[in-house]
């Protein structure tokens, strides 16, 4: 990030740009093999201007400050030499006289090039307020110092004339020995005091544990005694239960065992006397069954194909009842022969062929047709994804080959059907412009393609459709939801052609106005933050894929020379305009 993150004032800048001026040249170069910020955008080491430009920009804005560079920054300025020098407290006493001498902007900024967290905090700080430091003049900034760093200026000899006269050697030898002995007196009751207090901390330390040990100790007592009362009361219920258990124990498994059998005998033998009971009564349908054969029989006589059909249908539903009435025994069997698995395989493929034979077409199982269903109806964003789902279930045995050519076959029906829908290119796509015609090919579905646009750009250079000059003026947010509206309408029916819209935005966000066009907000500071990720993304397409076309729309011309530099085609705003829908 920048020095701070709190917006610098313009006299703090107008600071920062001189030390920036004071940088010699050959740092400048230096930056260009050492620094990231310098890496990016196609700087060289012999442009000056340019990098001592870029410099600037760095320290005034958003940036990220490195270390080098904050290092070279304070080398420059003769504030932050004093000020480096001085105890981070000392500074916050002395800052309204230093400012005073030294100006606001110039404390400010070598205060924010230290090498010191904390004082850079506290500078930023005194950034954020409105009036930060006390005017003082300059004679009251000088006699606050000197009360500052009184002992500093007796130590060198700079002590204040007393009526007039100099302080001798002699004196000044007599003030020093004085001042050991304080220091020296100073000290020991420091380390006296510092024992006290360490005992006084340890003290408190083992109180602290001791209530500690006796609010764990009375928790403990509490939750024993809670534990006990609950085992004495479980143990009482136990009691209770087992003496209950011992009196009843020979009644109440005698009453098992016999509502065990009665439920088990009634499972044998319910169901084969229903079945016998309804074996005896009388066949209510045989009338309808009659008409229905002597129906089918007339329907044979006059057409020789449907009499072949109601024959193999005969000869199917025949089958279906015996393979029917075979898996009911093997499913009430005790112990199934060999023969009766072998008649069900049999009954079951002879089944299965007669129904393919009757309907080749059909679906054999309802996964396939419920597969079917869903190939039909789903969007065409969807389709990519559905490619590979008849492979994936036959390869978990889900579905067998027959089934997995039928969706192959539905599949390709239905991209077939989409492919018939695309927009035909206009009469003069020959004569377009080469960007303004690839466009027409992507909407047509001849070729995939990536549509960039710069999102202001666009309502800027559309002024007729964003800023309409008769009636409701529109805001911000509505001119946006209605370009990504138009996009959406533009681009949506078209599947091969992603759309992407990028705007300026103080926070990232992204949003999906269709299944295939995405909207973003840049997030971060300053200009251009657009353009930032329109290029990060056209580097990314091209590195993905150099064979996919990518188009930009803006009117940006300097946007447009990077986006071709990098491989990407260019096309006007007001060329883009003619393609969208009104």
């Amino acid at each position: 990030m920048a020095l701070c993150s709190t917006p610098l004032t313009p006299a703090c800048e107008k600071e920062l740009i001189r030390l920036t001026a004071l940088v010699p040249d050959a740092d400048l170069a230096a930056f260009v093999a050492t620094e990231p910020a310098f890496q990016k955008g196609g700087f060289r080491a012999g442009n000056i201007p340019l990098l001592r430009t870029r410099l600037q920009q760095i320290a005034c804005g958003a940036g990220e400050v490195s270390p080098a560079l904050r290092r070279a920054l304070a080398r420059r300025s003769r504030a932050h030499t004093l000020t480096s020098l001085i105890a981070v407290e000392a500074l916050t006493e002395a800052r309204h006289a230093l400012a005073a001498l030294l100006s606001a902007p110039v404390l400010l900024v070598a205060l924010l090039l230290d090498d010191r967290d904390e004082v850079r905090t506290r500078a930023e700080g005194w950034l954020r307020q409105p009036i930060p430091f006390l005017a003082l003049d300059s004679a009251a900034a000088v006699a606050r110092l000197c009360d500052l760093f009184g002992d500093l200026h007796m130590l060198l000899g700079r002590a204040p004339e007393v009526n007039g006269v100099a302080p001798t050697r002699e004196a000044w030898l007599a003030q020093k020995e004085r001042l050991e002995y304080r220091l020296r007196d100073l000290q020991t009751e420091n380390r006296r005091l510092k024992g006290a207090e360490d005992r006084l901390a340890g003290l408190q330390r083992q109180v602290s544990q001791a209530h500690e040990q006796r609010d764990a100790a009375r928790q403990r007592v509490q939750d024993l005694e809670k534990t006990l009362r609950q085992t004495a009361r479980d143990l009482e219920t136990a009691t209770v239960e087992l003496a209950r258990e011992c009196t009843h124990r020979e009644e109440r498994l005698t009453a098992a065992v016999e509502l065990a059998l009665a439920h088990e005998f009634h499972g044998w033998l319910a169901q084969a006397r229903a079945v016998e009971r309804d074996a005896q009564r009388p066949a209510p349908h045989a009338d309808l069954l009659a008409q229905a054969e002597a129906a089918l029989r007339k329907q044979s006589e006059a057409d020789r194909h449907s009499g072949n059909r109601a024959l193999l249908t005969e000869r199917r539903s025949q089958v279906e009842q015996m393979l029917a009435t075979v898996r009911t025994a093997l499913r009430n069997a005790l112990r199934p022969t060999a023969d009766l698995h072998a008649v069900e395989a049999a009954l079951a493929a002879e089944s299965i062929r007669l129904g393919r034979l009757l309907d080749p077409d059909a679906p054999v199982s309802p996964l396939e047709s419920a597969l079917a269903v869903q190939l039909q109806s789903a969007r065409d964003n969807d389709l990519p994804r559905l490619r590979e789902l008849p492979d994936l279930l036959a390869s978990l045995h889900l579905l067998d080959a027959p089934a997995v050519a039928h969706l192959h076959a539905a599949f390709e029906r239905r991209v077939s059907a989409l492919e018939a829908l695309g927009v035909p290119p206009p009469p003069q796509a020959a004569e377009l412009p080469p960007a303004t015609a690839l466009l027409a090919r992507a909407l047509a579905g001849e070729t995939p393609a990536i549509l960039l646009l710069d999102g202001h750009n666009v309502l800027f250079g559309l002024p007729s459709r964003y800023n309409p000059a008769r009636g409701t003026s529109l805001t911000e947010a509505e001119k946006r939801q209605r370009l990504a509206r138009d996009v959406a309408r533009l681009a949506g029916p078209n599947p091969a052609l992603r759309a992407w819209i990028v705007f300026d935005g103080p926070t990232r966000q992204d949003t999906q106005a269709a299944p295939n066009v995405r909207v973003t907000y840049s997030g971060g500071h300053g200009e251009h933050r657009a353009d930032g990720v329109l290029l990060d993304n056209i580097r990314f397409f091209i590195s993905a894929s150099p064979e996919t076309p990518i188009l930009l729309v803006s009117n940006d011309h300097d946007l447009c020379a990077n986006a071709r530099r990098l491989g990407a085609a260019d096309l006007p705003v007001l060329d883009f305009g003619a393609f969208i829908p009104h």
